[in-house]
């Protein structure tokens, strides 16, 4: 047994030393359901791995006893390795990883008894949507109206709700559902063909498992002695109830985690399992974890003046030892290049002045469409970047998609474009009918778009391959004439129609959205040259991208500014973090807002998330307009600054005027910022002349009514709705307008 040498070796004593109290308090808790609230920064994997190794070293629990679920891979190689720093011994027989890495062990070992075969193949996602599409094909559906991404979707949802095909089809109301139901039986047949699980089954069958099999269950429940599962806020219901069944012999289980963290609704997470810990423990010893390692106070004041808000959290407040800090600084800018070049500026300044390196820097926004114009901006100004869980905006599959139709309208001989595009969509086009037609024109010396004009007795070729060709070539030829005569951005929208790009992408799943979001943002681009006279707006667009897009001399390796969405940063930690997009309909996202008080919540818990990733410098970005859904749009703050004390904000200020011309959060906020810019240079702000609902005149569009007036850093901006020629936006010094008495 390893478990009395450790303790010889370490004592309870040095596994104690240095831990506060109520982390001495979590480490040292007796036998049974324990739950440790876990804020922010607060020490919860020192904690975690300092009560794994204190059970190990002082209860005579060996290390196979011990089963420690994390939700990465990353954190259960480092929680192995602090383990077995702190008890000098390898921690050999532990079960340590994933949820999914656990159910995909005890089906590997036992599965047979629930009809899965030991060698079973795991599915990748190409692989479980190609499965898909054979069901829905056997099913004989539309596979333009259920699409494999879609019914993947639902089923996903379904397989984490532990609804499997008979369920799901006994509770189908609706032709939807009732379809989905179809492809669900079908799609299990496809797996079971192929000896195969998809990762979603993972866990539903290791839950069934556990539930169905006797003997099985009490052989795991009798082995794991101590269960310990990090980021508790997170799971799914299937990862629920196999904590449950694991726990239910010894019942000592040790949950960690902060309801204030979780973020992952979307992918089936319920933050009311932790907060429901006690009712399902009713003898369950509760800690929490409050004082903060990682933050300055000024930050985490700020971040618990937005997460206080949020109904039904357990109640706690972060607070630090190390007292002072710059307060949280506040930039409103006009559109998303003035954020891009703001947060630019103070990196650069935080560099030269307080000696930050650029891998201390983090930018962090709501979606991954938002990279983009930071991306422009550092590349031209030599600042390298990391761009963390996708790739750079212009080497995303959708975006080169695109960028290829537009470059063979552009250049018909360009052979590279035509073979990215030519089955994308799918036209039932496959790699043999490329390979000869690509044959076809290296012998006749011409471009493959060409070959494919003149295919009449090519040998090699099935004649609806042929026509499959034919039809596409026609397509491109028929975009390429209208390239010419349509500005760009019309010509963009035609083409995404008349390709069935817009229909592939627009499937209703959220992979779906966040793809098309990306084309929306080159489309917001492609506005930028709506007033060239085409073709010159084509070949101005392609041109400027290319510049852009090359980054083959950017060094990877070498340190760079973080970005990276919020999503994807939690578990991170910045010297300097700068959250932009602060904005109704970016955070809290459009989607959120559907989904009632619910979604706001978790929204602000994403807020909360970014917040307290900064350890000394955090900045709060946003902007007058952005670019959405393809069109430039006014924005309003988001709701979230509206809820910070502004004496908790400070407001930048430049040479010539203020840092932060246009601040629009409402109340207090508002207030301080303007009065803040006024006193600080009362000549920079030229006096608002307009007010809401007042009527105006202009030379060209007639009468009107002011719907909304703001002052930005060049001065007044107006919407108007004319009476005849609805909605417009002026800047006051461009416009000529008057008055208009009611």
């Amino acid at each position: 047994m390893s478990a009395p040498p450790a303790g010889e070796r370490l004592g309870s004593a040095a596994l104690l030393e240095g831990l506060n109290e109520p982390q001495r308090a979590a480490v040292e808790a007796p036998d049974g359901p324990l739950l440790i609230f876990a804020g922010a920064g607060s020490g919860k994997t020192r904690v975690l791995t300092h009560r794994i190794a204190y059970v190990i070293a002082t209860r005579g629990v060996r290390p196979d006893e011990i089963c420690a679920v994390t939700f990465t891979n990353k954190a259960a190689r480092e929680m192995r390795g602090r383990v077995e720093a702190l008890i000098g011994d390898r921690i050999t027989g532990m079960w340590l990883g994933t949820f999914h890495a656990l159910g995909a062990r005890m089906l590997r070992r036992d599965g047979d008894a629930i009809g899965i075969p030991r060698d079973y193949t795991i599915y990748d996602e190409a692989d479980r949507l190609a499965a898909l599409r054979n069901a829905i094909r056997a099913e004989g559906l539309d596979e333009k109206r259920v699409t494999p991404s879609r019914a993947g979707h639902a089923i996903s949802r379904a397989k984490n709700e532990l609804i499997d095909a008979r369920d799901y089809q006994a509770r189908a109301h609706g032709l939807f559902e009732e379809q989905i139901a179809r492809v669900y039986w079908a799609y299990e047949h496809e797996l079971d063909a192929a000896a195969a699980l998809d990762f979603d089954d993972l866990l539903l069958r290791a839950v069934v498992l556990l539930r169905d099999v006797d003997g099985i269950r009490d052989a795991y429940q009798t082995r794991f002695r101590h269960l310990f599962v990090d980021e508790y806020q997170d799971t799914n219901h299937a990862q629920y109830q196999l904590v449950r069944l694991l726990a239910e012999q010894h019942r000592n289980v040790t949950v960690v985690g902060d309801d204030d963290q979780g973020v992952y609704s979307f992918r089936g997470a319920d933050v009311r399992n932790i907060l429901a810990f006690e009712r399902d423990y009713p003898d369950a010893t509760t800690v929490t974890l409050e004082q903060n390692y990682r933050s300055t106070q000024p930050i985490l004041d700020l971040a618990h003046s937005v997460i206080r808000n949020n109904p039904e959290r357990a109640a706690k407040q972060l607070w630090t030892e190390h007292r002072g800090g710059e307060p949280v600084r506040l930039i409103s800018v006009y559109d998303e290049r003035e954020e891009a070049l703001a947060v630019c500026t103070e990196i650069e300044r935080l560099i030269g002045r307080e000696g930050l390196s650029l891998s201390e820097c983090a930018v962090l926004y709501r979606t991954n469409a938002q990279s983009r114009a930071f991306e422009e901006v550092f590349l031209r100004r030599g600042i390298p970047y990391r761009l963390v869980g996708g790739i750079r905006f212009y080497e995303r599959r959708e975006v080169k998609d695109v960028l290829a139709y537009l470059r063979l309208f552009a250049n018909p001989r360009d052979a590279v474009s035509f073979g990215r595009v030519v089955n994308v969509p799918k036209r039932k086009i496959g790699d043999r009918t490329i390979s000869e037609l690509e044959k076809v024109a290296r012998r006749k010396g011409i471009a493959p778009l060409e070959a494919a004009r003149t295919l009449e007795g090519t040998e090699g070729l099935t004649p609806a391959a042929m026509t499959a060709v034919t039809q596409f070539a026609e397509l491109v030829d028929r975009l390429r004439g209208q390239a010419s005569q349509l500005p760009l951005p019309v010509l963009m929208q035609r083409a995404l129609d008349e390709t069935g790009y817009r229909e592939m992408l627009q499937n209703g799943t959220p992979e779906g959205e966040e793809r098309w979001a990306n084309v929306v943002e080159l489309l917001g681009l492609a506005a930028e040259y709506a007033d060239v006279p085409p073709p010159d707006g084509l070949f101005q667009f392609l041109e400027n991208v290319a510049l852009v897009s090359d980054v083959d001399s950017l060094d990877e390796s070498a340190q760079g500014v973080t970005l990276i969405t919020l999503h994807q940063v939690k578990g991170l930690e910045f010297p300097a973090v700068f959250i932009c997009g602060m904005e109704e309909g970016l955070l809290p996202h459009l989607r959120s807002l559907e989904e009632g008080e619910s979604g706001v919540a978790e929204e602000r818990r994403l807020t909360y998330v970014g917040i307290t990733r900064a350890k000394r410098h955090l900045y709060l970005l946003h902007a007058f307009r952005r670019h959405l859904y393809g069109t430039p749009q006014l924005a309003e703050a988001s709701r979230f600054l509206s809820e910070i004390p502004a004496d908790m904000l400070e407001i930048p200020m430049r040479p010539g005027g203020p840092l932060v011309p246009d601040v629009r959060a409402s109340g207090a906020v508002r207030g301080a910022v303007y009065a803040h810019a006024v006193r600080e240079n009362p000549v920079a702000l030229a006096p608002q002349r307009y007010r809401e609902g007042m009527r105006v005149g202009h030379d060209r569009y007639g009468e009107g009514t002011v719907l909304k007036s703001t002052m930005t850093r060049s001065g007044e901006e107006l919407v108007i709705k004319f009476d005849e020629h609805g909605v417009k936006i002026f800047s006051v010094g461009d416009a000529t307008l008057w008055p208009v008495q009611p």
